[in-house]
Parts: C-alpha cells; structure tokens; sequence
C-alpha cells in the first residue's frame, strides 16, 4: 500500500475512532459549541516555527484548540493525545496529556495545546503529527485537521 494512503487510512481511523461522541470542525467564527484545532506547528525551545531538527533537539509540538461553548470558557479541554507517524504512515508515538500539562487560556475560547518530545526520542527521519483534543463537557472530540510534516536529522 502507498504511504500516502496509509496516512489518509489512519487519519480516517483517529476520526472514525472519535465520532461515536461527535466529531466538529468548522470555522471559529461559526456556530457556538463546535470546538476546532487551528494552527499546528513545530519548534525549538526558541519560539520560532520550523519543521527541521537535529536528533538532539528537544521538539516542541504545538496546536491552539478553539471551543466557543460558554460551559468551557477558560476550562482546560478534558484531555488531548499527540500522536506521531513516520512518513510511510507508521505509528511512532503517542502522548497522552493532563488537564495540567496544558497552557493556560490564551483568551476564555483559545487554548494551547503543547508537548516537548526529549532529545533523541526520534531518530533521523521525516514523521507527521496531529492531535486528538476532548472538549471540557466530554461531548466534542476534535483532531488537527491535517497531519503536519517534520524533519529530524543527525548533527
């Protein structure tokens, strides 16, 4: 099979596997209780975007999480997952977060969702990212809408 189409296979299963409890996305400016993740990126400890890193930099994995329902204004979502594939679509890692080991509000609808992978969790290579976001009331799962791509090399 493809990798491409490995990678499509999987995306489809991470939302398959969330739709039983509903599945949103849409514009942030839309209707009122669709939560949405907005804005995936890559980065150093530095707070500049990039998609290339040395097998010895810490990765940092961002996306902000946008959910208009009043109940979980300034309200951590219930949990949020990150999941790693190499570039033909193999599951790498996966990483579970807290309601703790998320920034706080960047208003009372936007959040932060982020995670530093340690220096040497991967090896050279190019690997796709997303994340599975639960809203607060336990009623919305949401994923990054596409996998982003990143590089790591050896130094």
């Amino acid at each position: 099979m493809k990798p491409a189409r490995w990678i499509t296979m999987i995306g489809i299963f991470l939302v398959a596997a969330a739709m039983p409890a509903g599945v949103a996305s849409a514009d942030p400016s839309g209707a009122a209780n669709v939560p949405q993740i907005l804005l995936g990126l890559t980065e150093t400890t530095a707070p500049s975007a990039q998609r290339t890193f040395l097998t010895t930099d810490s990765i940092a994995l961002t996306a902000v999480y946008y959910d208009p329902n009043p109940a979980c204004a300034g309200v951590a979502p219930l949990f949020a997952q990150l999941f790693v594939f190499n570039a033909e679509g193999l599951f790498m890692t996966q990483v579970n977060f807290s309601t703790s080991a998320l920034s706080s509000p960047f208003s009372s609808k936007y959040r932060e969702v982020a995670v530093a992978l340690n220096p040497g969790t991967l090896a050279a290579g190019t690997y796709k990212f997303t994340f599975l976001v639960r809203s607060c009331d336990n009623t919305i799962s949401v994923v990054l809408p596409e996998l982003l791509t990143f590089r790591v090399i050896s130094p």
